[in-house]
């Protein structure tokens, strides 16, 4: 049978015969695959130039294939993306690159543009480059909208933090307002406080955020008096010891209510309305705190409060004289207040207190830190250490 079969010149089918046929089979698959994938297809050669494109790119971009042959694809690429482009192109090209992912605009025929995902590598087989890309406009548009999105509630997040810190703001000022009010008609007490304490940690070099939190929480330390009685608080006279205890209990007091707030400024406010009444020699209240033990924004305060409320009248006491004032501070360094603070407050005391109403001698007794205790009566403020209370990042220069 086999001998009829070569006699006839029939070929017989062999190993080679069926690896041949094998391979054609495989390019007429591929080349059915190039022709009808929904993927843009291309290969090109070292340069960039388009050798071969599928008719994918005519219908996504709209470009038939004949007009892309011989063409670099970076020409149907956006002008603002070609270089990246080319760039990239080019690391395949000089072997510093396998392979390369690319997003960029691509130019329609109409002369719009589309976002397509193009990846390409070198093949050492022909010496070419062989990509695809697809369409990612969609993506892009939810991505770019999201982004908007995003933007938007990025400002209006923005617009409520605004509002929020302008109502901690007045909170915290009607807060110190409430507690001053009983004891100071004005209740200009607290405000001028607040000021003087920054001027003071500014003139120690205490950074801008210290300072704001201080001008900030600094009025609310005597918000404790809201807890003491009118006969205790605005009694004309010297206090008696049970009087003096009740009143020493508003430092307590002051802190506790304070420290309930999330607020770093309220918090702040907790440590100076417990501290500003601790002297530096040990002998204040309600701890006995010593020196730099004392927490810092306790001992600014301290001599603010006590200098403001010396040169200003009260129920109590007629306002002294501003050199007099600013003698017994200078006097009471290292026994009630922390001489490097009294030694800033010095600095800038005459400054701040321009035009104050001269007076009499205040009334001394054991009162608490308001000068009614003593005439020298408040605590101190030291540039030496941390600021102690939820804020842990602020501390004082070394």
């Amino acid at each position: 049978m086999g001998g009829s079969a070569r006699a006839f010149g029939v070929p017989l089918a062999g190993p080679g015969h069926g690896r041949r046929a094998a391979l054609r089979a495989a390019e007429a698959e591929l080349s059915r695959y190039f022709e009808e994938s929904l993927e843009l297809l291309w290969s090109a050669d070292q340069t960039g130039r388009l050798v071969r494109v599928n008719p994918a790119w005519k219908r996504c971009l709209g470009h038939p294939a004949e007009a892309m042959r011989g063409r670099s694809l970076t020409e149907f690429i956006h002008e603002q993306d070609r270089d990246a482009a080319a760039a990239e192109i080019l690391s395949l090209a000089d072997g510093s690159r396998d392979s390369i992912t690319v997003c960029s605009r691509f130019q329609t025929l109409e002369g719009g543009s589309l976002w397509l995902e193009w990846s390409a590598r070198s093949s050492p087989v022909d010496g070419r480059i062989h990509g695809s890309a697809h369409d990612i406009s969609s993506q892009r548009r939810a991505e770019q909208q999201l982004s908007s999105e995003a933007r938007g509630l990025e400002a209006m997040v923005d617009d409520r933090t605004r509002d929020l810190e302008e109502a901690r703001a007045e909170t915290l000022q009607l807060l110190a307002i409430a507690g001053e009010f009983r004891d100071d008609e004005t209740s200009q007490h607290t405000e001028r406080v607040g000021t003087m304490s920054a001027e003071i940690g500014k003139h120690m070099g205490l950074s801008a955020e210290s300072l704001v939190l201080l001008r900030e929480a600094a009025p609310l330390h005597d918000i404790g008096k809201l807890a003491i009685p009118d006969r205790v608080l605005l009694k004309p006279g010297r206090l008696s010891p049970e009087e003096q205890e009740m009143m020493q209990t508003h430092t307590t007091l002051g802190a506790r209510l304070l420290f309930g707030s999330r607020s770093p400024a309220l918090q702040l406010a907790g440590v100076i309305a417990e501290s500003h009444h601790e002297w530096w020699d040990g002998s204040g209240y309600p701890q006995g705190l010593i020196g730099s033990d004392i927490p810092l924004v306790g001992r600014i305060v301290t001599v603010a409060d006590v200098f403001d409320a010396l040169t200003h009248d009260r129920p109590y006491k007629s306002a002294w004289p501003v050199d007099q004032a600013m003698a017994l501070i200078r006097s009471t360094a290292g026994s009630q207040f922390d001489p490097k603070v009294v030694e800033a407050f010095l600095s800038i005391g005459g400054r701040r207190a321009e035009g104050r109403p001269p007076g009499g001698p205040a009334a001394t007794g054991s009162r608490e830190g308001d000068a009614r205790e003593d005439p020298s009566a408040g605590e101190a403020a030291a540039a030496e250490e941390p600021i102690r209370h939820a804020v842990q990042g602020l501390s004082e220069p070394g």
